[in-house]
């Protein structure tokens, strides 16, 4: 199965009665697998309904199906290891043995509310195309990563319906390549402006309790936001001397579960 979101082809069109199908139901009636049928119904619902909120999350977390995709999308990554030590090759050469209890212990810390995230390990990575200059990187422990990911499914079919169709980035099944195709449409039917912006250090400076007001416009399940938050709250890890810095590196945590927020979300409504 591929790491990307599973929708229907036409994001944009109109949901019908089938957003309110059982999963199991769309699994059969589509020929999909059933983590599919859990997005595809996600999606379809949060499309059809644009101020539902959805209260029964968190328990999708620990589904062997999700967590085992969650492991896959990022074990193929190959990312480096968090503050622990534990690497994706540790675990993988205990075989598939190694990899289910792996998984087990986690999801029985997620099942029992006693998961708790690791500080972030921080690193300075060389920028792209800026010579001598770096940017701060923050790495999850890999448990938080699988764990990440584990949301990130279950959480992306809902905000995807929210989205423009004019947004393009960090989506599923889109790129800069419609993006460009976007810009040219636009030009050949009279466009003249192009804007080309970019935020400073975005991902560092998202205000978190703005960006929780937003996701509990969505989400109302009480167990998935006090995990959200505690991805948000905890601290890092500095370089070599291990230095606890109580306060979080901003957003960098989130972006693994999603990067942005719909458009037509505004603190003003």
């Amino acid at each position: 199965m591929s790491n990307r979101l599973d929708q229907p082809a036409d994001t944009n069109a109109r949901s019908d009665d089938h957003a309110r199908t059982r999963a199991r139901d769309v699994a059969r009636n589509e020929g999909i697998s059933n983590l599919q049928a859990l997005q595809r119904v996600l999606y379809r619902s949060a499309k059809q309904d644009p101020t539902r909120r959805f209260h029964a999350l968190y328990d999708k977390l620990t589904r062997s199906d999700v967590m085992w995709q969650a492991w896959v999308n990022v074990a193929a990554n190959q990312g480096a290891s968090g503050v622990d030590g534990v690497s994706i090759d540790s675990i993988e050469d205990g075989g598939m043995e190694g990899i289910s209890s792996f998984l087990d212990e986690l999801v029985a810390e997620v099942k029992g509310e006693t998961y708790r995230p690791q500080p972030l390990r921080r690193v300075n990575i060389p920028k792209a195309g800026q010579p001598g200059v770096t940017r701060p990187l923050g790495i999850p422990a890999l448990r938080d990563r699988v764990l990440m990911s584990a949301a990130k499914l279950v959480l992306e079919p809902i905000f995807e319906a929210d989205f423009s169709p004019n947004s393009f980035g960090f989506r599923p099944k889109r790129s800069a390549h419609g993006a460009l195709d976007a810009i040219r449409k636009s030009a050949s039917s009279g466009a003249h402006w192009v804007l080309d912006a970019d935020i400073k250090s975005c991902f560092d400076e998202i205000d978190h309790d703005a960006l929780m007001v937003l996701i509990e416009r969505r989400v109302s399940d009480r167990a998935m936001l006090k995990l959200l938050r505690s991805w948000l709250r905890a601290g890092i890890i500095e370089g070599s001397t291990q230095t606890l810095n109580q306060e979080p590196l901003r957003g960098h945590r989130f972006r693994r579960c999603f990067v942005t927020l719909p458009s037509r979300f505004s603190m003003k409504n």
